[in-house]
């Protein structure tokens, strides 16, 4: 975990850990029967994506679609992979776990990366290449709708207008997908990217990201819309 969210947290962040671990498990143990499985998203062989043309209409889609999925309320549980193209035989894998009712909101991810966010705190860990989403822009003090709202907006730069990075459409599946065209220092989308969001929930199903030399897949195994405090660790 970096340093930083180590002290914006401190042993709150400990703590966030060991609950955020307490509600997979009472999640998983619950069975409950409104638990739906989401396929496993289709991998290309290789490690080359297809060329993008543009879509305008698609680009207002996506942020669109991420804003939805900043803003909906769900519990998602799923796996992150990297593939190194030298490897490719030795993934690297971990869990992924989000509970999210607007304010409140909480990942872990990988069990070294946590994001709490809410009315009073917002904190997150700033890696380069470890994370799907741009959620590292702001620390302490930022409530959630202003986070979101920073995040909707560096969403936008990504693929909108003359100064875009990204060229953006969207697959026969109804997936998004973005192919970089610009400079991007530290773009978490990577040279190519694809997103899919869950249709009843909003929240991320899977995403494809194509590194310099691995390929991150993350991949929703169980998405639910109904959210308790047990889920953020609560009695």
């Amino acid at each position: 975990m970096d340093r930083a969210l180590v002290a914006i947290l401190g042993a709150v962040g400990a703590a966030v850990v060991v609950l955020a671990v307490g509600a997979i498990w009472l999640t998983a143990d619950r069975g409950r029967s409104d638990v739906d499985l989401v396929p496993e998203p289709t991998v290309i062989a290789g490690v080359s994506f297809p060329a993008i043309d543009h879509d305008p209409a698609a680009a207002d889609d996506l942020v669109a679609a991420w804003e939805r999925w900043r803003t909906a309320t769900f519990v998602s549980i799923g796996t992150w992979t990297r593939t190194l193209d030298d490897r490719p035989d030795e993934p690297l894998t971990g869990d992924v776990y989000v509970a999210q009712d607007p304010p409140r909101r909480l990942v872990t991810r990988l069990g070294a990366v946590v994001e709490r966010q809410g009315d009073e705190v917002s904190a997150c860990s700033p890696t380069e290449e470890d994370v799907i989403s741009p959620a590292c822009l702001a620390g302490a003090g930022i409530g959630y709708e202003e986070l979101v709202i920073r995040e909707l907006g560096l969403v936008r730069q990504y693929v909108s207008g003359d100064t875009r990075i990204y060229d953006i459409d969207r697959s026969d599946g109804g997936c998004f997908r973005a192919e970089l065209i610009g400079a991007a220092l530290s773009s978490p989308w990577g040279r190519w990217a694809e997103y899919c969001f869950d249709a009843d929930t909003g929240a991320l199903q899977s995403a494809r990201v194509r590194r310099v030399s691995a390929i991150d897949t993350e991949s929703a195994i169980q998405i639910r819309p109904d959210v308790t405090d047990e889920d953020f660790g609560g009695g």
